[in-house]
């Protein structure tokens, strides 16, 4: 699975594009069986776009030196915090739907957490990955 992984996904980004793809489309299946309100899901699912907005950017702005968390090697910060949120927002979704839970409280709950993990992110990508003496870059709107 792996030397599939390294032909077909390129970057740190593209992974996590199709990861992100995989959760909505099996998620999805998975409230159909609960017969989850929809409306609810895509309120949970907004729940996650700012960690993975926050990461893309990040990863777009200033790729990380290190390898990717699926191969052997030293991560960036930023990626290791950004797919614990994943692992976290997707075992707390499962449980949410089987257990027919409230998911728009649960993405009112992921929703918060959003600014503090996409600053401290933001702030990865904005520092030296090894330095903190060099001084950051100004981004210009």
């Amino acid at each position: 699975m792996g030397e599939f992984l390294t032909r077909t996904l390129d970057s740190k980004r593209e992974y996590m594009t199709y990861i992100v793809m995989i959760l909505w489309i099996s998620l999805g299946v998975l409230a159909f069986l609960y017969d989850t309100d929809f409306n609810y899901l895509a309120a949970y699912f907004l729940s996650l776009t700012g960690f993975i907005m926050s990461y893309m950017f990040g990863e777009s702005f200033r790729k990380s030196s290190g390898v990717s968390v699926f191969k052997k090697g030293k991560s960036s910060k930023r990626e290791k915090i950004t797919y614990l949120i994943v692992v976290m927002w997707t075992v707390i979704g499962v449980l949410g739907i089987v257990k027919q839970q409230d998911l728009m409280s649960l993405s009112a709950y992921f929703a918060a957490l959003t600014p503090f993990v996409g600053a401290y992110v933001i702030g990865e990508t904005m520092k030296a990955e090894h330095s903190t003496t060099e001084p950051p870059q100004q981004l210009n709107s």
